[in-house]
């Protein structure tokens, strides 16, 4: 189970948690949980879009020049 998945699950049983223990906790915990779900998703995007452009980086430098053949190549290839 992934990190951020994980932290969302807790928060939300917290949040239940406090619920029944105390009445007016969600008042007080439903926007904390909100912006703490905001800062993980932000988070997580950030981590997703740098490893997106790390990979793109590793296909550039990978990229060959192209191939070319001679006519006793192409005629060996045919054969």
């Amino acid at each position: 189970m992934p990190a951020v998945t994980f932290i969302v699950i807790a928060a939300v049983v917290g949040l239940l948690l406090g619920a029944a223990l105390v009445p007016g906790a969600p008042i007080f915990a439903i926007p904390i949980v909100a912006i703490l779900i905001v800062i993980l998703g932000a988070t997580e995007f950030r981590r997703r879009s740098t490893a997106a452009q790390r990979m793109q980086g590793f296909r550039q430098e990978a990229d060959s020049d192209p191939i070319e053949f001679t006519e006793r190549d192409k005629q060996t290839l045919v054969d």
